[in-house]
């Protein structure tokens, strides 16, 4: 029979998931009570052959606390001649407590080897012990036997039940986590199911909407150049044509944003000005300073839609032909994004512009742990957008 054919599991599996905590606890334990034992037998132990062996089997339990064999064959050999060697003490030194490191290897192996080899590594062991009680007093007595027997196996057991318990706890930590996960992947899933379908809706009604707005307004653009219309009418009707793409483009962009795609960020300001200044008739103008560095998604859709915002109050309330300056600055800890537009001294400077936009992206700001601020500045309005980098927003 090829023994060596039967495949053992690595120790390592006998006790799932042991942490650095149970180890430390398990071997200060059994550190503490060999040592308590070493001292309680050696006085007791009157041949120097009985102290050998009682240094003998104390290193040998020391190798298993702190150098644990990784094959389980290997730390049940071990096991199995520091069980051996407890119960020689025990013949050899009645009087002494080495006979404890046979109950010392009984409680390894129900802790450490699995249970099928750990049933019969104790059950030699408490045969080891029965036989050095025989030896011990030749008029034995069944209670004698029955008592070191029954001590083994006690040890064993209880090591093994307590291995079970803390192995039945892991594991439903185990399955607490995995049913938070599975819950937050369900709700993830809902919620995008839900996105994916507002997805569908906008692109169904919107922007199939603004899609027929604009070939209308194409179609509006030739006729009043083969009419001969006004110029202002041509003019005004290439400027709706204008912003109706760039709505298009907008909702295009919120779709690609509820289905999870990239969100638009400081990258497509130039766009953004450029787009703003050939749709509004405004002079819009964009400069940048310092190193670029990353922003969270939200951070950068903030900082777009803030940029986009002001020149939208800039036409709004400045009409065509203002001026309107974008400087996005980085800073070591954070971005500033400021936008401020020149007006004419005879047009007041509207005091309620603050409205539904800007308070929107007011709230943006300070989701994304920066601030927005918003006034008069000499003849026309100011915007200021403050933002911390990917990491550094309150936590």
């Amino acid at each position: 029979m090829n023994v060596s054919s039967t495949p053992w599991p690595d120790s390592s599996a006998a006790l799932p998931a042991e942490d650095r905590q149970w180890r430390r606890g398990v071997r200060a334990t059994g550190l503490v009570v060999a040592a308590a034992t070493v001292v309680a037998s050696v006085g007791d132990i009157g041949s120097s052959a009985g102290v050998a062996l009682l240094m003998v089997v104390t290193a040998l339990w020391l190798v298993e606390l702190f150098a644990t064999p990784a094959d389980v064959r290997a730390e049940a050999a071990l096991l199995l001649v520091i069980g051996f060697a407890g119960a020689a003490l025990e013949a050899a030194a009645p009087e002494s407590a080495g006979f404890l490191f046979a109950y010392f290897a009984a409680a390894a192996m129900g802790l450490r080897l699995p249970p099928r080899v750990a049933a019969v590594a104790v059950g030699l062991v408490a045969v080891a012990m029965a036989v050095a009680v025989v030896a011990r007093h030749g008029d034995h007595t069944a209670t004698s036997v029955t008592i070191d027997v029954l001590g083994v196996a006690f040890a064993g057991s209880v090591a093994a039940a307590t291995r079970s318990a803390r192995a039945a706890s892991l594991r439903s930590a185990e399955l607490v986590v995995e049913l938070e996960n599975s819950r937050a992947a369900q709700a993830e899933a809902a919620a995008l199911a839900e996105r994916a379908r507002l997805a569908r809706e906008i692109h169904d009604v919107l922007a199939h909407s603004l899609s027929g707005q604009i070939m209308s307004l194409e179609a509006a653009s030739v006729l009043a150049e083969r009419t001969g219309a006004d110029a202002r009418v041509r003019d005004q009707i290439d400027r709706s044509r204008q912003l109706a793409k760039n709505g298009l483009s907008e909702t295009r962009q919120a779709i690609s944003a509820l289905r999870g795609e990239s969100l638009p960020g400081p990258a497509l300001l130039p766009d953004l000005v450029r787009d703003a200044s050939r749709a509004h008739g405004i002079s819009a103008q964009l400069a940048a300073h310092g190193e670029q560095r990353p922003l969270t998604p939200e951070a950068g859709l903030t900082l777009y839609r803030t940029a986009q915002e002001a020149l939208t109050n800039t036409a709004k309330h400045a009409g065509a032909g203002a001026t309107a300056w974008i400087t996005l600055t980085w800073y070591e800890d954070r971005v500033e994004l400021e936008a401020v537009d020149a007006r004419s001294e005879a047009e007041p400077v509207p005091m309620h512009v603050s409205g539904y936009g800007l308070t929107g992206l007011r709230e943006r700001a300070e989701l994304a742990g920066g601030s927005l601020t918003t006034g008069p500045e000499g003849s026309g309005f100011a915007v200021r957008l403050t933002l911390p980098y990917a990491g550094e927003g309150p936590q």
